[in-house]
């Protein structure tokens, strides 16, 4: 067997423990309206989520032809992999003050193939719940709305990571919540950081 096939092994089991895990959770979209609408109107939204809260969220937007920006990192790997195989599209980078690349790189593929997007408000290493600048970035340059998203787990393993990354046990409820539409209507990107964290918080309390 090829070296490359060995590599692909892993991806493929990884993946389909996922599917499966992921089958057995009880989602509630909450307020996906506030989606809905701008999908009706086909306006492309930049997703804003936490690091530690993706899990859920990857299987439920399967195939949904987004976009997800995904660190270069080996964790990284992982996830493009699982990606992949979920029916997303990558693009690969950081979306912190290093990752001009990456937001560069994101810049072109939207204006080449315009698409909903994804991006780890606190990714990819951290610290954690701290929004770095690149999503802002993008909706300025792109005019695009930010709609913030929550996740609130029932029951929850919680890993000792950087993000406290949330595995939902089996059969828990999910409950996923659609903040409406931020527009980042000018570069004062710290006071629409507030604003973000505050929708973010609101989000998980209602």
């Amino acid at each position: 067997m090829s070296k490359s096939k060995k590599n692909k092994i892993p991806f493929s089991i990884i993946t389909a423990l996922a599917k499966i895990w992921s089958s057995t959770l009880r989602y509630k979209q909450i307020e996906y309206d506030n989606y809905i609408c701008l999908k009706k109107q086909e306006q492309p939204v930049l997703f804003g989520i936490w690091h530690g809260e993706l899990f859920p969220l990857c299987y439920l937007h399967r195939n949904q032809n987004i976009r997800v920006l995904v660190s270069p990192s080996r964790d990284g790997e992982i996830i493009a992999n699982v990606l992949l195989k979920l029916g997303y599209t990558l693009a690969r980078g950081s979306s912190s003050k290093t990752g001009v690349k990456a937001l560069i790189s994101m810049l072109k593929k939207f204006r080449q193939d315009p698409r909903d997007m994804v991006i780890t408000l606190d990714g990819p290493t951290g610290p954690r719940h701290k929004i770095k600048d690149g999503i802002l970035f993008l909706a300025y340059k792109l005019e695009l709305p930010i709609i913030p998203v929550r996740v609130c787990i029932s029951k929850k393993f919680v890993f000792n990571s950087w993000d406290k990354f949330e595995l939902p046990y089996p059969f828990t409820k999910c409950e996923v919540k659609y903040g409406k539409p931020i527009l980042v209507k000018d570069k004062n990107f710290e006071f629409y950081k507030k604003y973000l964290y505050r929708e973010l918080d609101l989000l998980y309390v209602r």
